[in-house]
């Protein structure tokens, strides 16, 4: 039995930091009984890179032996923050952000873990104890601990020195981490070095319940793939366990020379003498070296053949310059743009200051010629070849948006170019409350009016907004109106902006809704749900808007089930009115002969608010009819 545990004792050497103790650990061991190995999830970010395998490998290998790993999901807890040491505050998560982030983790930790036997895995939530427990309860655990314990915490003194507040939540949140341990009866944690405190809180409350106290083992932190700090998703400097093979080769391919030696005896498991062994090869021949760690690291955890299939991958496209065979479609709308936002488009987590960057730093190419300015204008074709960076190839493709037709009027997909031309007739006040929607409560200027168009044009395919331009067929040469149409009705809706001087805007209006609106059934796919909810928002006067908003704000259980179509939200009279106002605004939506249009009275209308006139603008202008403020 002593050397089986000195065989497992020197395998965990290889990646840990820290034993407290290893004493404990050895008669643990020696015990026989299966260990609960804790193992805490932060549910604010799923996402897993090589630096947490390192605690999976050994959770894995201690599930080999026989072990039974207990993962403790913080989604009580997180709430008050501070899982990595940063002391940040955050707001809650709802149970389905709870439950999807839950689901990502365990989709990337299969890749090293025994996830599907229960007998090698438990899965708790602190919500389990937490929110059962009364005020009572939780100063019961909080008088075992003293100020003078939590204070000596060295991210609390160095807050206290910079003369920065300190929360009583940031204070008790070591006590309540440490307290999943007493409820989950922790045998032994592997954590990162930042979470030592809070576990060393555990191992108090644990003997304070007359409890074995849990084994802690801190593991190696290695710096990320630039060399400076440790891996992170928002300094972009990580290889996660989602990554593809072959982002996974290209990333280990891009860390510095320095970090070889230490990446193969942590991230790989190749016997430490072969790594040994290789030591002039690293020094001498760091890129083959580092191929060979690539290979070893894709082999891991994809298999031999994706590691292989990755290197002459690698081989050909980088080091050989050709072409690859199997490149991503980049599909735009707008075949003319500048460089920036045609690489923004191929790299959308990307800051533009990063992108100008690589732009001029001579890192994108197209059809084989470098784009060094960012302000440069494109004319793309379907099939051209965007080269970003070392390793991510495009192949274009223009998508074409028809043109809608209606009697007297050419709706048009807007271009970069006519963004200019619309800005003299669309009001601040209006575009304001458009904005709004989209959650900016900003004082509207013509320069964001022109970023947010410029973002619905420039949006890649698959789409969730349009715009269409508007031009009578008698004056083509001019813009009279924009027509907006979104996806997800529920998170703004179509609207349409007219020139204020156009004669007759009310059939001018319903032109163009019942075109957008077919266009929407037909072509776009959408449901009849979202359809109606757009349309009603676009067309309808103010009282069957104040009508729409109050039903969609009632709780399921309110919503009248016996509309005469089925759909939610509308009483059978409301949907009636509705119905009754689409037939005399849009008859070319329905098949049936519309019904004779009740008198004016029937459906009154709200006088329209006066604004005050802008310089230059006549105090009496027109309004636009169907509910709208003045164009």
């Amino acid at each position: 039995m002593a050397a089986n545990i000195n065989e497992i004792l020197a395998h965990f050497s290889r990646t840990t930091d820290q034993f407290l103790s290893q004493d404990e650990f050895r008669a643990k061991l020696r015990s026989g009984k299966q260990l609960r190995v804790k193992y805490g999830v932060d549910i604010r970010s799923p996402m897993l890179h090589l630096g947490h395998a390192v605690n999976l490998w050994l959770l894995r290998y201690l599930q080999d032996l026989g072990h039974k790993v207990i993962f403790v999901i913080a989604d009580y807890t997180a709430r008050l923050g501070d899982h990595d040491g940063r002391l940040d505050t955050l707001s809650g998560f709802s149970e389905e952000e709870v439950s999807r982030n839950i689901r990502e983790f365990i989709d990337q930790a299969r890749m090293v873990l025994r996830v599907d036997d229960p007998r090698f895995i438990e899965i708790r939530r602190d919500s389990e104890w937490y929110g059962q427990m009364s005020i009572h309860d939780l100063m019961d655990v909080f008088s075992l601990v003293t100020h003078a314990k939590l204070i000596a915490r060295d991210q609390f003194q160095m807050r206290i020195a910079e003369g920065k507040e300190l929360y009583v939540h940031e204070l008790l949140y070591p006590i309540l981490q440490g307290y999943d341990s007493l409820m989950v009866e922790s045998d032994l944690s592997i954590i990162g070095s930042d979470q030592l405190f809070n576990e060393s809180i555990g191992r108090l409350l644990q003997e304070k319940h007359k409890k074995k106290p849990q084994t802690l083992i801190t593991t190696k932190i290695t710096a990320g793939t630039d060399g400076r700090q440790k891996q992170s998703r928002s300094l972009g400097n990580y290889i996660g366990l989602a990554h593809s093979p072959r982002d996974k080769f290209g990333r280990v391919m891009s860390i510095p020379d320095t970090l070889i030696d230490e990446y193969f005896r942590i991230y790989t498991d190749i016997p430490l003498g072969e790594i040994d062994a290789m030591k002039s090869l690293i020094g001498e021949k760091p890129r083959d070296a580092k191929i060979a760690l690539a290979r070893a690291i894709v082999a891991r955890y994809h298999g031999d053949e994706s590691a292989a299939a990755e290197y002459e991958w690698f081989e050909n496209t980088i080091s050989k310059g050709q072409i690859p065979d199997d490149l991503p479609t980049l599909a735009i709308v707008s075949p003319r743009m500048e460089a920036l936002d045609l690489v923004t488009l191929a790299r959308p987590g990307k800051s533009k200051s990063d992108t100008r960057r690589l732009l001029r730093q001579g890192g994108v190419e197209l059809d084989g010629k470098k784009l060094n300015d960012p302000e440069l204008k494109l004319y793309l074709k379907t099939g051209d070849i965007l080269k970003v960076g070392k390793r991510n190839w495009f192949r274009i493709e223009v998508v074409d948006l028809h043109d809608l037709v209606t009697e007297k009027l050419w709706l048009k997909p807007m271009q970069m170019g006519d963004i200019g031309a619309i800005s003299n007739f669309l009001p601040e006040s209006d575009f304001a409350e458009y904005l709004s929607k989209r959650g900016s409560t900003k004082r509207v200027r013509a320069p964001m009016m022109k970023d947010v168009f410029k973002k619905v044009i420039l949006q890649a395919e698959p789409r969730n907004e349009w715009l269409w331009k508007i031009i009578q067929k008698e004056r083509p040469e001019a813009i009279a109106g924009v027509a907006h149409l979104r996806r997800d009705a529920q998170k703004g809706n179509q609207s349409v902006w007219l020139d204020p001087d156009l004669e007759d805007k009310e059939a001018i209006l319903n032109e163009i809704l019942t075109a957008v609106n077919t266009h929407a059934f037909d072509v776009l796919g959408f449901s009849s749900i979202e359809f109606k909810t757009a349309f009603a928002l676009a067309t309808a006067p103010p009282n069957l808007m104040d009508l729409h908003r109050s039903l969609t704000n009632m709780k399921t259980e309110q919503l009248n089930k016996d509309n005469p179509d089925g759909s939610w939200g509308f009483t059978k009279e409301g949907w009636q009115m509705m119905q009754e106002w689409r037939r005399r605004t849009s008859p070319g939506l329905f098949k049936n002969p519309a019904e004779p249009p009740r008198p004016e009275a029937a459906l009154p209308r709200k006088p329209a608010r006066k604004k005050k006139p802008r310089p230059g603008e006549d105090p009496g202008g027109p309004q636009v009819p169907g509910g709208g403020k003045s164009k």
